[in-house]
Parts: C-alpha cells; sequence; structure tokens
C-alpha cells in the first residue's frame, strides 16, 4: 500500500540545525501489528513450552521488501510453507538461527560456531517438528491451514509481506515470516453529505459584466450607474467560500434577487 511518509533527518542535516524532513510517498504492509503480536506471543508460548525455559522476544514490523532484499532474506535460508485459506505463509529459518534453536531445545548456553556448521539429522528433525509447532500459531495470518504438518521447501516465490521474531533469551535467533499476499486495507467510514447538512457556508453570485480600463474604474462612485447587459445575467457564477459550486441565470423572483441553476451540459 502506498502511503505519504517521511524521509528520516540525516546526522549532516541535524548538524546544521535542519529538522524538517522531506516528504515521500512510500509502501508499507496494510497487515496489523496487532496480527503480527498475535503470531510472536504464540511462537513465544510455544518455544517456551519446547524448551521448558522462559523465552524472550521482540517484534519487528511487517514491512514490503524490496526484490533485492529478498534474495537477502531467503539466501541459504531453511523453507517451510504453510498453506492457508487467506494467504500462504512461510517460515524463513537462517542457517545459523536453525542451529542457535537447535542449541536451545537441546540446553546448550554456546553457539558461536552457529554460522559455520550445518545441522546435523537429529538436528534437523529437531528443528521440523518444531517448525510444525510454530506453524499453529499462523492462522490469524494465513486464514484456516491445508493440512496438519508444514511443507518443507527450496524456494519460495511471490511473497510480499515479512515480519521478524528476534529471540534474545536464552539463545539469539531470529525467525523470520513471510506472506504470499498482503491484506487489503479496511475501507474507512464513508462521509455521507448529511454530515455536512449543519455547516455553514457563504455563498456569493458573481457576474461577468464586460471589460474596462482602469480610469473608469476609479471613477465609479456612489450613485454611479454601470450597463449591464442582457446576456450577461446568463453568466452568472455561485460560489460557496470562494469555490464555484453552480452556474446559472441570474435575476430577481417575487421581489427578490435569484439565481437560476443550470443544467450541466456534457460535451459530446
Amino acid at each position: 500500500m502506498r502511503t505519504l511518509g517521511f524521509e528520516p533527518v540525516t546526522n549532516r542535516e541535524r548538524a546544521s540545525g535542519q529538522s524538517i524532513r522531506r516528504a515521500r510517498f512510500q509502501t508499507r504492509s496494510a497487515l496489523p501489528v496487532s496480527a503480527a503480536c498475535v503470531v510472536a506471543n504464540g511462537v513465544r508460548e510455544t518455544l517456551s513450552s519446547l524448551a521448558r525455559v522462559p523465552v524472550a522476544m521482540r517484534l519487528f514490523a511487517p514491512s514490503i521488501p524490496a526484490p533485492h532484499a529478498w534474495s537477502a532474506i531467503l539466501h541459504d535460508a531453511h523453507l517451510y510453507r504453510v498453506r492457508g485459506s487467506v494467504a500462504d505463509a512461510a517460515i524463513v529459518l537462517r542457517p545459523g538461527d536453525a542451529v542457535a534453536l537447535a542449541a536451545m531445545l537441546f540446553g546448550e548456553s554456546s553457539t558461536s560456531d552457529a554460522p559455520s556448521r550445518a545441522l546435523s539429522a537429529i538436528e534437523r528433525d529437531v528443528i521440523d517438528r518444531m517448525m510444525d509447532a510454530i506453524a499453529v500459531n499462523l492462522d490469524v495470518v494465513c486464514g484456516v491451514r491445508e493440512g496438519r504438518r508444514v511443507e518443507r521447501v527450496g524456494e519460495i516465490a511471490g511473497f510480499v509481506t515479512y515480519f521478524e521474531l528476534l529471540v534474545s533469551e536464552p539463545l539469539a535467533g531470529r525467525i523470520g515470516i513471510a506472506l504470499s499476499r498482503d491484506p487489503a486495507p479496511a475501507a474507512g467510514s464513508v462521509l455521507d453529505v448529511a454530515h455536512l447538512a449543519g455547516l455553514p457556508l457563504t455563498a456569493q453570485a458573481s457576474i461577468e459584466v464586460g471589460k474596462t480600463n482602469m480610469v473608469s474604474v476609479t471613477r465609479i462612485a456612489v450613485g454611479s450607474v454601470v450597463p449591464l447587459p442582457i446576456a450577461a445575467l446568463n453568466r452568472c457564477v455561485l460560489t460557496a467560500q470562494g469555490h464555484p459550486v453552480a452556474r446559472g441565470n441570474c435575476g430577481v423572483s417575487n421581489g427578490r434577487y435569484a439565481f437560476l441553476v443550470e443544467p450541466r451540459r456534457d460535451p459530446t
């Protein structure tokens, strides 16, 4: 979804005393942060139950990564696809994060070699089972799941939305959640004309009577007679708060000045 945002103030601009940020349109995810929070809280409780230790977790808000960012996110990652009725979800687990989570389940306290080694066969099986347990918490963002187990895949394509869950205790690791579609933004309340019925407006009818020179205008005084061609009465404009709202004829009806609105004529 395209929304109006503001660029951050750079250190150079801040040092020079400039604090006005430039406006620009940005692509933002329409996935509610509250939905991502539900997922994060469920995953935290799942991990705490599996590891039998308290787990601290931080949520990074949903975003829509650029194409080149997806390449970095998915590089060498373990991918688990969950097919849902609303959207497909994918759990993204980078190699180092997979080793860290496996170590947490086995009660290990150090993962200094996590980025450099591959999972053992036992660890891979444990991680697969962990992803099955985590996938239970994705219904809020992907709808009713198809099947009970997640699908281990080699790649995903066409996914749009992404957010991350950062496990900070007892060990550091990240769990990425990708969605195949961004939810459509909810329609806001509709403003009806009746809501403006009591709003006072200043309306003014004006006529273009013709052209004259500046000298003639300066000579106009109280009692001066300004010629008004009959044809000018058909060129009256009704304005409200300075904005034209209708065109029509000016005249007098029942002893009062009147304005007759003409129907709009669309060009053919």
